[in-house]
């Protein structure tokens, strides 16, 4: 026991003797009572080595290593008042974690500034950009401007040749009658009557009328009336909209796929009869389903009536507001008069994403609308809703 003691306390003896010689600066060289302290002081002698790195740490991270190199300075001067092994403990101490809180400031002040500039540079890459989308459609649409303009060019020109022509077959020496018989009569021929142009139709002209006309307003408000007197009866149990989930889902799908099949169509550039042929097919479809399920779930000609006018004119309208929506988003604004290509782009964004907004909420509001309108508030089978009973099925 005697002899591991002795062993243990050489060791001791041994790591102080080398601590002591770990000092940050010569200890031969010492003359105050801190520097003679931290090189007869093992531990000292360990923070000061510690206290060596951190400093030459925050010389290389530091913004003004000379501001640095003064604080140090100032600090040994400091350092070197005190005359107890406590005061000199804790001013290494404190220095220690000054330095270490010095040197992570500038790390972050550094990375903050990097950071700055990196989204800066983003910044100006998407002005760059912006501006080169826009100057693109810029080019474009003078581009087509000017070709627009050498189409009307060539076509005025084609106009005045063909008026040249006109007068120059007026203006003709005089020829004997047998040629003015032979012809005068293919030019009489050849010349377009006022009785070729057809007259437009009744129903044309009052089609016309409704759209170019108020009529569209008296018939959406009627439609408005009927679905509010509709609604209230629906919610009194005299009558039924929708019976179930399905019963709904069918009504409404029926018209949208008729309408998302001839944009198909459309898109694969086929005839422009084809594509009507398969949107009125949807809305035939969906029109015949609902009088269908009408039949099904109300009794008496007032009901059913209302029923199918409701159903109509739900759904028209909701496909109608979507359709124009969308229609909203292909189209181009233009630059608006003292507006930038940047402010002009950032706008067009702006007012993609409103609209995008506005369809996803109607939609939801239909669908929440349409869903309350349901008696049974489930999802039935197809063959429940295709199974004709003449006994109306209402709760």
């Amino acid at each position: 026991m005697m002899i591991r003691s002795a062993v243990a306390v050489a060791l001791v003896l041994v790591f102080a003797a080398s601590g002591s010689m770990a000092a940050s600066f010569d200890c031969k060289k010492a003359s105050t009572f801190a520097e003679k302290s931290i090189c007869a002081d093992g531990y000292l002698s360990k923070v000061d080595e510690v206290l060596s790195g951190a400093y030459k740490k925050a010389l290389t991270t530091s913004q003004d290593p000379d501001r640095l190199r003064n604080l140090q300075r100032e600090w040994i001067a400091e350092r070197d008042q005190c005359i107890t092994q406590k005061c000199l403990d804790k001013s290494l101490g404190e220095r220690v974690s000054y330095l270490n809180n010095y040197s992570n400031a500038e790390q972050k002040f550094a990375y903050d500034a990097e950071q700055k500039i990196r989204k800066e540079q983003r910044e100006v890459e998407r002005q760059v950009q912006e501006a080169a989308y826009a100057q693109r459609m810029d080019e474009q649409k003078l581009a087509q401007e000017q070709s627009r303009q050498q189409e009307l060019r060539i076509a005025e020109q084609q106009r005045r040749r063909q008026e040249q022509q006109r007068s120059h077959a007026q203006i003709t020496p005089a020829t004997p009658s047998y040629q003015a018989q032979a012809y005068s009569a293919p030019r009489q021929l050849a010349m377009p009557t006022p009785q070729a142009v057809p007259e437009k139709s009744f129903l044309q002209k009052t089609w016309q009328s409704v759209i170019q006309g108020p009529g569209w307003k008296y018939l959406l408000v009627f439609g408005l009336v009927i679905t509010c007197w509709t609604v209230w009866r629906h919610h009194t149990e005299k009558c039924t909209i929708y019976l179930s989930y399905t019963d709904a889902g069918i009504c409404n799908f029926l018209p949208a796929a008729g309408a998302v099949g001839a944009l198909l169509l459309r898109w694969l550039e086929m005839p422009g009869m084809l594509q009507g042929i398969v949107f009125a097919i949807g809305v035939l479809l969906g029109v015949g389903y609902a009088i269908y399920a009408t039949l099904r779930t109300n009794h008496g000609a007032l009901n059913i009536t209302l029923v199918v006018l409701t159903k109509i004119t739900m759904i028209t309208v909701f496909f109608v507001v979507i359709g124009m929506l969308i229609a909203s988003l292909f189209s181009n604004n233009g630059r608006r008069k003292g507006e930038s290509q940047a402010r002009t782009a950032a706008r067009h964004r702006r007012e993609k994403k409103e609209t995008m907004a506005h369809i996803a909420a109607l939609s939801v509001a239909y669908t929440a609308l349409t869903a309350w309108m349901c008696r049974n508030p489930e999802f039935t089978s197809l063959s429940e809703c295709f199974e004709f009973d003449p006994t109306p099925q209402l709760a």
